[in-house]
């Protein structure tokens, strides 16, 4: 693995809060006066409207304020259900937004707080600020206003989007997520509240907490990482073990589920700083072309990319079995790289989730197309090795 720089740089995002512990909502009303807010409009979708009591929570906080509910967020927010979205902040003009479910909800309501900043009124029109990849390693971000709405997250899953400057939309014609990215679409608040998280189904929970292990092992590998992104992302990934087995054991488990979203916060701290790789890119496709949820994308992807790398990242893979309890002292670095691979593999199966692409609806006459896309994907290029189509491909077939 090519050695990090000598002098590191630490990026801060435009974050100024995060509240996280038992009845962490009842901050909202408080951060809401603080931004000077009047009309919030939340941004959600339709099984956090029919099958928790978040929106009732809310409204408790923020009375009159609460202007207006748009549940119309579908997963990887394609372009089409975001315009309802969009004519309603036009309808009822908020001054801010709150999200409040999965990374799908974060992601849209970035993406309506951009539309409405840049004057926005036909969605589509978002694809004009999304970032462009040219391999190897040309990346172009488009320029904004910097008139975005603000924006509280209330996350109940540990997707961890909520700790970005970036969200993706999905492009129902092109088959592609589009990245937007920008300081100010990052949450100015987010609220950890693991009496909301309970309410969230055990399938998701557990998925979503995989992706938040494959937010931290990308990260400990990241050729761009440095000692801040090492000790958060190891910590994340014992703690989301821990978690996530102790949730799966008694899904009612409060403790876990809060232990699991601070977890998640570490998995994800600081990621402007570095970039995901190989596993994201896949997932990111994979989530696009298949409608595949990211948790279980990383479920089915990360061991096999953990092996692929290990030829240039077994010293930090040595690590990341170290987090997930494997005692790595008396293997080799590729032993201990294997049995990484093998841990998360073992968690996978602990957690009751798919493992294989197949089990999805996947299979090898999809490759060809899908290596293309993963290629053309912003974030490999942070994968601390090359990788060819054919090696996509024979990934993609190792995990099938």
């Amino acid at each position: 693995m090519a050695e990090r720089e000598m002098v590191g740089t630490f990026l801060y995002l435009p974050m100024e809060r995060v509240h996280h512990g038992r009845g962490a909502v009842t901050k909202l009303a408080g951060e809401a006066d603080r931004l000077g807010a009047e009309r919030v409009l939340v941004v959600t979708s339709p099984s956090i409207v029919r099958a928790t009591d978040a929106i009732a929570r809310l409204q408790a906080q923020l009375g009159s304020r609460l202007v207006h509910v748009f549940d119309g967020v579908r997963p990887h927010v394609p372009y089409s259900c975001l315009q309802p979205g969009l004519d309603a902040v036009y309808e009822w003009g908020p001054d801010l937004l709150v999200s409040v479910g999965g990374g799908s909800c974060v992601d849209a309501a970035r993406a309506l707080a951009l539309s409405a900043g840049e004057d926005l009124r036909d969605v589509t029109g978002l694809a004009a600020f999304r970032a462009q990849f040219a391999p190897p390693h040309t990346t172009t971000i488009p320029a904004t206003s910097g008139r975005a709405l603000p924006h509280i997250a209330v996350p109940t899953t540990l997707s961890a989007a909520e700790f970005a400057n970036a969200g993706a939309v999905t492009s129902e014609a092109r088959h592609v997520k589009d990245l937007l990215i920008a300081d100010e679409l990052t949450p100015r608040v987010v609220i950890l509240d693991p009496e909301l998280a309970v309410q969230t189904p055990l399938s998701v929970w557990s998925s979503t907490g995989m992706r938040a292990l494959d937010h931290a092992v990308e990260s400990v590998y990241s050729p761009n990482g440095g000692p801040v992104s090492d000790t958060l992302s190891l910590a994340a990934i014992r703690d989301l073990a821990a978690a996530l087995r102790a949730a799966y054991a008694d899904p009612a488990d409060i403790a876990a589920r809060e232990r699991a979203q601070v977890a998640a916060w570490m998995s994800y701290f600081g990621e402007m700083n570095l970039t995901l790789g190989l596993s994201h890119a896949i997932g990111h496709q994979l989530g696009a072309r298949f409608g595949m949820q990211h948790g279980l994308t990383s479920c089915i992807v990360l061991p096999h990319v953990m092996r692929f790398l290990a030829p240039v990242v077994r010293d930090r893979l040595a690590l990341v079995a170290g987090a997930l309890g494997v005692e790595a002292g008396s293997r080799d670095t590729q032993g201990a790289a294997e049995a990484a691979a093998a841990a998360v593999e073992q968690l996978v199966r602990d957690l009751g989730l798919p493992s294989r692409l197949h089990e999805v609806g996947v299979t090898s006459a999809d490759f060809p197309e899908l290596a293309d896309a993963v290629l053309a994907d912003l974030v490999v290029a942070g994968s601390p090795r090359p990788v060819t189509k054919e090696q996509v491909v024979e990934i993609l077939g190792s995990a099938s």
